[in-house]
């Protein structure tokens, strides 16, 4: 059985995403990369690995409405459609940004994960465990995740948590910028922040890293955390601009 699925693995992240036609899956497979538009993207990207949700685009086939297929991620990017798909710049969104994920190679499930009932897949944010323990895609979904239950009290604290903002060549789940700096916050058990990433010039980077059981079992623990690492950047900063603002790589 393939390392994908060991016990170690079962604990990683896992972002259910869609396929909805054969040249996005042929890319996947043999170009080792998946797109997501940054304007559409989901709250937190960042995960260990893809789930590829195929839809209804692939009837005939036995991975229609089923997630098959799996994929650990390395490298995650912000570039401009143009870049991504440079025969494609006469497009009307070539100028938009996407998120670039580079992954490994694509392993089958031993027990495809169907959609029954629930055809309408977006994006959703699981673990490896109940991938592996699902019979429907409705099993994957978690209530109250410790990343919204963090995000929450943030927004109730009057701060202004930003998605997926790219540090290296990773995303960081939850980013606050303060006078001096950022803050960035990673939200799981396993995939924790790195100590050194390569930053820009002028920007200063503090991280924390809060497992599942922290965010759970002391919330507010967590949050005098943060506001003691804002206080170390200079205060926190609101922002003027939507939150949702798209980002260029520095």
């Amino acid at each position: 059985m393939s390392s994908y699925f060991n016990v170690e693995a079962q604990r990683r992240t896992v972002l259910v995403v869609v396929l909805n036609n054969a040249v996005d899956f042929a890319r996947a497979r043999d170009e080792g990369w998946y797109r997501i538009p940054q304007r559409r993207a989901p709250r937190r990207i960042g995960a260990d690995f893809l789930a590829f949700y195929q839809t209804g685009a692939f009837r005939g086939q036995p991975e229609a409405q089923t997630i098959s297929f799996i994929a650990a991620t390395r490298r995650y990017r912000l570039m401009q459609r143009c870049e991504l798909l440079p025969d494609e710049v006469d497009h009307p969104r070539a100028d938009e940004y996407y998120y670039r994920i580079d992954i490994g190679p694509l392993q089958r499930l031993e027990r495809p994960v169907p959609a029954t009932n629930f055809r309408r897949v977006t994006f959703i944010h699981t673990t490896m465990a109940r991938l592996l323990t699902a019979t429907d895609v409705k099993d994957l979904f978690q209530s109250d995740s410790p990343f919204e239950q963090l995000w929450s009290a943030l927004r109730e604290h009057n701060l202004r948590p930003l998605k997926n903002r790219i540090v290296g060549e990773g995303p960081i789940d939850i980013t606050l910028r303060a006078r001096g700096g950022y803050l960035g916050l990673s939200c799981d058990d396993e995939r924790a922040m790195q100590e050194s990433r390569p930053f820009s010039p002028g920007e200063r980077w503090e991280f924390l890293h809060f497992s599942t059981m922290q965010i759970t079992g002391d919330l507010q623990g967590c949050l005098q955390q943060i506001g003691a690492a804002l206080l170390r950047l200079g205060g926190s900063m609101l922002h003027q601009v939507s939150e949702d603002i798209e980002y260029r790589k520095r």
